[in-house]
């Protein structure tokens, strides 16, 4: 989204989008060998940072710092990693994490968030990455009664918006460069799905993932997600600037991704095809 935010390779992942299962915390990995070596804040802990809203990727209700009854695709992937790491779903912790903080420099007061957060080189300047997770185009939806676009230049007509601090934001100032100034909604999504909801901005730009469980979320309020813009991007675990955590971590999700566990999430938690949604040239 969130985000100047890799949907997995779409190559890749439509291949083990195929087999299609339950969650990932139940499948059959190697683990590390000890958590003793594993460099996380609290030896044999993770904590684990997330934002809401962010429908599917995580679901449950916030609770002051912490979230009751989680699940959805980063939580589920955040306990896979743990498993990946030698450590219990028991000693996972998750802590809410504003979106706007996470892309400070600075100590952390988690191992790392997930939070739809598109890696890009200006960003790990100031924080680490893993390596990718989630591909994430960015994708385009409409306004009921809006025209829907068949090529990128029909999109310069309209009254486009985004949530500001996002990659989708950082295409429409400086790749589409529409005829009107884009409306930019900060704190969250929220109030950029009220406007299109509204009328009141006909064309939406955020990453297709996220737009495509927000219309599944809610039925006939939206014009529907009829597009996506190829922006080869792709999601990373945020963690502080050199953190030493960082190696383990990729190499944990590297694990995930080769063995299917990320794509049987994927599927199960979004359940759509990305190569089935239009890319707009």
């Amino acid at each position: 989204m969130k985000r100047l935010l890799p949907l997995l390779g779409v190559a890749a992942l439509v291949v083990t989008l195929a087999a299609c299962g339950g969650g990932g915390s139940n499948s059959s990995t190697t683990t590390t060998s000890s958590n003793a070596a594993v460099p996380t804040l609290n030896p044999g802990k993770l904590v684990v940072g997330f934002d809401l809203p962010a429908p599917a990727f995580w679901n449950g209700r916030a609770s002051g710092n912490t979230i009751k009854h989680p699940t959805g695709f980063e939580h589920s992937l955040s306990l896979d990693i743990a498993k990946q790491l030698g450590i219990s779903a028991a000693n996972v912790q998750f802590l809410r994490a504003p979106f706007s903080t996470i892309l400070l420099g600075g100590k952390k007061p988690y191992d790392f968030a997930l939070e739809e957060t598109t890696i890009t080189p200006a960003r790990a300047r100031v924080i680490s990455f893993s390596s990718s997770y989630f591909s994430a185009n960015q994708g385009v939806l409409i306004a009921k009664g809006t025209p829907k676009p068949t090529k990128i230049s029909d999109l310069k007509s309209l009254q486009t918006c985004a949530q500001a601090s996002t990659t989708g934001l950082d295409w429409i100032q400086h790749k589409l460069r529409p005829a009107k100034k884009p409306h930019v909604y900060s704190a969250s999504s929220t109030a950029a799905f009220d406007a299109v909801q509204a009328g009141t901005c006909q064309a939406l730009i955020l990453d297709v993932p996220i737009i495509v469980s927000q219309a599944k979320k809610k039925p006939g309020a939206y014009g529907g997600v009829v597009a996506q813009i190829d922006t080869h991007e792709g999601y990373g675990a945020v963690m502080a600037k050199n953190s030493p955590l960082k190696p383990y971590v990729s190499k944990a999700i590297n694990t995930l991704s080769k063995n299917g566990t990320i794509g049987k999430l994927i599927f199960r938690w979004f359940g759509y095809y990305p190569y089935k949604i239009p890319v707009l040239k």
